[in-house]
């Protein structure tokens, strides 16, 4: 079996690096031994890993909304020979970037899975000392986030679903931190140990997630026992993402009974019992009394907040404008009624910039009126909008377009919600033209939040909305940086 070397830090190394989220010892060089020997220690771990996540889940993050799965997916317009018109056009061996930003898309992820796996492990020699609640709830997320940073590693540098070499080894499930070479996994050994993990925290996350017994808005509030739990991988979150794994792996009858499960979920059983997540509608737009939501967070299943990203100094504001695209797009995206649609108008800006130039200078001549992502406009540093700053894993339109694997009658009543939500026309569904449709409806939906390029991916597009060639089979599989090693000491 091909093994290769992934050098990632453990959570000792962490601690004397990054204080700034544990507050147990100014300055420490506690060991994970110590640490996880407590309530609070387990849960000043697990936040750490969420602080790290900040770099990878997040509107500028790793597999954000200007990292490099973003940009493959085609959604900005990029200058002659830039690094991210090769990154577009899917020429990934040409770009001046395969080695530094490739490199940390690659380890960030499994930076994170490392300190995950020092929590998992030293919580068992230790369990005696934690609360069961707490031993849940924190091994549950654990879980959870492990399973999803693998997972997106696969849909980054693992095949199309479709087209798996049941033989080739494509990259590490890794488990269990050690200065040993990794074992690179199969296709169907590395989803089943996705599978475990997701299994794992569901089963966990069902005994003591307070959103199973009361609306997870009542977590707003830091004096909550288990806070923001939009901003955590909570109980419904890890419903989502059983879906989108199932869907992934063509299991698509498990795709839509988790998909149900999480788009049926109240917050009691009573009969005044309210949904737990809902779509945002053209109602919501408020006046000038109150802030739209245009990162729809009614609609967050899970995520991670992001309260130290800043829009204005990201690369859709008008100052660093280097995200951004020609103004036509809108109508390849949207069509010729775009203004009334609800997903452009809260999602996109049109506005005046400048672009970079090809050397990374920005000059005057490259002043240009373009449209840039808007959804997270209101994540501002030192803001008062009361906006949640939580870029989402997963929101609920990716649960109603999952409705492509049910009964057309089911579809439509979903896609016809859908469509009254976003303010667009609503033409029902056929068995013909279903798949494709909905594709592009989330592709619509999902501009600037790093998941368009799997929804192509998973099937196996060969041409992009709005590109003029073609993404080949094997030009889905990322290149695995050469330097496999990350050296932080």
């Amino acid at each position: 079996m091909m093994k290769k070397m992934i050098n990632v830090i453990g959570l000792g190394i962490l601690l004397s690096a990054c204080t700034d989220w544990l507050t147990v010892q100014p300055e420490t060089s506690m060991t994970a031994e110590t640490l996880f020997q407590t309530d609070n220690g387990v849960k000043y771990g697990l936040n750490g890993v969420y602080t790290i996540a900040q770099s990878v889940y997040s509107p500028t993050g790793r597999l954000g909304g200007t990292g490099i799965v973003e940009n493959m997916a085609n959604t900005y317009l990029f200058t002659v020979n830039s690094d991210g018109e090769k990154w577009a056009n899917h020429i990934y061996e040409e770009t001046d970037s395969q080695k530094d930003v490739n490199q940390y898309t690659f380890l960030t992820p499994y930076t994170m899975i490392a300190n995950l796996n020092s929590l998992l492990n030293e919580m068992v020699a230790h369990r005696n000392k934690i609360t069961p609640e707490v031993y849940a709830m924190v091994r549950g997320e654990a879980f959870a986030l492990r399973a999803c940073c693998h997972f997106d590693l696969l849909r980054i540098y693992g095949p199309v679903p479709s087209r798996v070499d049941v033989g080739k080894a494509y990259l590490p499930y890794v488990r269990i931190n050690t200065p040993d070479n990794y074992e690179y996994h199969t296709f169907d050994q590395f989803m089943e140990y996705v599978q475990a993990d997701l299994d794992s925290a569901e089963f966990l996350l069902k005994q003591y997630d307070p959103v199973l017994t009361a609306n997870i808005s009542n977590t707003e509030y830091s004096t909550s026992p288990w806070p923001f739990r939009k901003s955590r991988m909570n109980y419904y979150g890890v419903l989502g993402l059983q879906a989108r794994v199932a869907l992934w792996i063509g299991e698509n009858e498990k795709a839509l009974r988790y998909a149900r499960l999480v788009k049926d979920a109240k917050d009691s059983e009573e009969s005044w019992a309210q949904l737990q997540f809902r779509l945002t509608t053209p109602s919501d737009d408020v006046n000038s009394f109150t802030t739209t939501d245009l990162s729809h967070y009614s609609e967050h299943i899970c995520g991670v907040n992001c309260d130290k990203f800043d829009f204005n100094y990201s690369g859709w504001s008008s100052r660093m404008l280097s995200s951004s695209n020609d103004p036509s797009y809108r109508e390849v995206l949207y069509g010729e009624n775009y203004a009334e649609d609800l997903r452009y108008q809260h999602f996109w800006r049109t506005g005046s910039g400048t672009w970079y130039a090809p050397d990374g200078s920005m000059l005057d001549e490259y002043l240009v009126t373009s449209i840039t992502i808007n959804k997270f406009s209101q994540f501002l540093a030192n803001s008062t909008n009361n906006c949640k700053d939580n870029f989402p894993i997963m929101r609920l339109p990716e649960i109603y377009f999952i409705m492509e694997c049910g009964l057309l009658d089911e579809a439509n009543t979903l896609y016809e919600e859908y469509c009254a939500a976003r303010n667009i026309e609503y033409i029902p569904l056929t068995e013909m033209d279903r798949k494709e449709r909905i594709m592009l409806e989330s592709i619509r939906e999902y501009v600037g939040e790093g998941q368009n390029l799997f929804t192509y991916k998973r099937n196996n597009m060969r041409r992009m909305l709005g590109t003029t060639v073609d993404c080949l089979e094997d030009q889905y599989i990322v290149t695995i940086p050469e330097a496999e090693s990350l050296d932080v000491k």
